[in-house]
This record gives C-alpha cells, structure tokens and sequence, in this order.
C-alpha cells in the first residue's frame, strides 16, 4: 500500500511538471503599448520584453449598418493590428459598449434594451462586418469592460445583457471559431455572481484587477503581498481560476497605486509586480495572457479637473480615488521611471528564462 501511494506521489509529481514544461509562457503586456507611430513606445516595449497588447474599441454605428472603417480607405486601427501581429505580439480588443459605470449603444439604437430583437439583429450585424475585417489580427475579443460595475447599479438590465452576450458569442464561433471570446469584469462587485451567468457563452474570464489600498478605509497595501492577508492577490486570482471552470484568465488591466497617501508606496508597487510575474509561472497553462494597466502615471490636475467636469465638486472630497488612478503607472506623470519600472524589466526577464 505504502509503495503504491509513493508511486501515486510521483506520478502526480511528474505529470504536474511535464504541463508545467508543455504550458507556454502567458504573454505580458502594458496597456495597449505600443502604439503605431512612436518609436519611444517601441523601445520601450522591447526593453520591458513584451509580447501582448490589451486595447479598445466601441460599437460605433451612426446609423443602421454605417460603419466609419467600411467605407475609409484609411483603417489606422486595421493597419496597427495587421503590424502588432506581425511583430509576434497577441492581441485583445474589448468593446466598451458597457464600461464600468457607463453603457454606449449606437444613437438610433439607443432607449431600447440589449435583448430587443433590433439591437441583436443590428449587433450581430457589426461583429460580423467587424470580425471580417479584424478577426484575423485579434486572439481575444471582449464584449463589454468591468461591466459587473454597471449592473450592480442597473441590475433590472442584467438577463437582457447576458442574452446579447450569448447573440455575439453565437457570431464569433460561426465567423472566427478560433478567437477567444468573453467579458471583462472587474474585482469587487462580486465577479464570481456575474460570471455564474456568463460562463456558458465564454471562452475565456477576463478581469482587470487592482491592488486594493486605502482609498475608503484602511487597508494597507503590503496586505496583498502577504499571503496570511484574504485580500493575497494570488488567493483572489486562485479563487477566480477554480471558478473558471477550466477556461483560461485573462488578466486584461492589473494595477497596483504606489501613493503614500493611500497606504502604499513606490516600492511596494516594484514588489506586488515581482510577485505577480513570479506566481504567473506557477499558473502556466491557466493563464492567458496579462497586462499591467499603463506606462505612466495619469496627470493628477488634468485626472482631477476632468472628474470635476464630469461629477461635479462631490467627487473632490474622494481624493483617494484620484490618487489612486494617478499612481499606478510604472512611470510618473513627468515619465521618470518609478521602481516599478525596473522590477517589471526584471521580472519578465526572469519569467522568460527556461
């Protein structure tokens, strides 16, 4: 009995190691860099080794059937694309029809809900037109981003969301049966409840996640370093994977502020990103691909007068908030390198090496 449970042992062992030997390197990106057309962005890229690009798009449709690329000769987006996989780099694109705390619908469509059989006829329609010109440039296409952020608030709109959804994923396995398909969520505001009704149509989870800091009460960041802690990050990552339910995750914003004022510091954003690339080795074979949310740090006055604009003088009593959305890049806003920098260098070099 003893010899068969050692013999049990090692063959767990080794096929644990062989998947871990047979599973590719998850592509790593940040942003959406780099970007057509600035070669400081490319040097950049190739320094910092990576291999993934996350960006956007929307459903842009003034009216019924006109798309603005159908017609142009000039196709930018198509054009940066065709080049991005050109050079090896895998590519996600997610549509911001709903994007956190917003949805955007085309003009003439708008007032009427996702399931109406307008609004999926004329859905289908754009991601076919869309995925024909772009589909062979993409690897992972999302439908919607944070968008448990909007529904937790529109909850009434939810079973009609989850039916579009299920429309455009019915599209892309007939058009692109290859590509990767699913939603973005976003840690907080519960993902795994939104995910339970979103699995059956997706191919992949996608989340974008941000270290938490003490932003509305304490809550120090070096709590996500340490594994004791239950906000671990590799315990909320783990625990999103198990709920997989063996599709791969797709991490397409992850962002860690480094401001003191939020219980943080420059130094420990270097750490979380060294110990993020560190445990993305354990999960090979689980994981996508991943992309640190951005190079720079967004300009705090230009971060905080647009919030102004947009929320009125409320939101500047949640200087936390903006903080923490101006702290987290690898860079500062004058594009002095942080310590980040140098440990996202470090780390995927490290992650590379066989």
């Amino acid at each position: 009995m003893r010899a068969s449970k050692t013999l049990a042992a090692v063959v767990a062992v080794m096929a644990f190691v062989a998947a871990q030997a047979a599973a590719e390197p998850a592509p790593i990106g940040v942003g959406g860099l780099p970007h057509a057309g600035n070669p400081e962005e490319e040097a950049v890229a190739k320094e910092l080794g990576l291999s993934f690009v996350a960006d956007f798009s929307n459903w842009d449709e003034p009216k019924e059937g006109d798309y603005p690329w159908a017609s142009s000769p000039d196709d930018p987006f198509g054009d940066r694309l065709k080049n991005l996989k050109q050079k090896g780099y895998a590519v996600c694109i997610t549509l911001k029809n709903i994007d956190d705390d917003k949805k955007r619908m085309p003009f003439y469509l708008e007032g009427r809900p996702l399931d109406d059989p307008l609004v999926l006829a004329r859905w289908a329609a754009f991601l076919k037109a869309f995925l024909a010109r772009y589909g062979d440039s993409i690897d992972y296409l999302n439908f919607g981003h944070k968008v448990n952020g909007y529904f937790v608030k529109h909850d009434n709109e939810w079973t009609a969301f989850v039916r579009f959804v299920a429309a455009g994923a019915q599209v892309v396995r007939k058009e692109k049966p290859r590509l990767s398909f699913g939603v973005v969520l976003k840690d907080g505001d519960d993902p795994a409840k939104y995910w339970r009704d979103l699995a059956p149509a997706c191919s992949h989870l996608a989340l974008a996640y941000t270290a938490p800091c003490s932003v509305f009460k304490k809550q120090p960041t070096s709590q996500v370093l340490d594994p004791r802690q239950g906000i671990f990050f590799a315990r909320t990552l783990e625990t999103l994977m198990r709920q997989a339910g063996g599709r791969k995750l797709l991490l397409t914003e992850v962002g860690c502020p480094s401001h003191p004022s939020l219980d943080s510091s420059p130094e420990t954003q270097a750490q979380f990103i060294t110990m993020l690339i560190a445990w993305l080795r354990q999960s090979e074979g689980r994981v996508a691909a991943v992309s640190y949310v951005g190079l720079k740090d967004w300009p705090y006055e230009a971060t905080r007068g647009a919030l102004r604009q947009a929320f009125g003088d409320e939101i500047l009593q949640y200087r936390g908030i903006i903080r923490m959305l101006t702290s987290q890049g690898l860079k500062d806003e004058e594009g002095k390198n942080k310590p980040a920098y140098e440990a996202m260098k470090k780390a995927v070099e490290q992650y590379r090496k066989r």
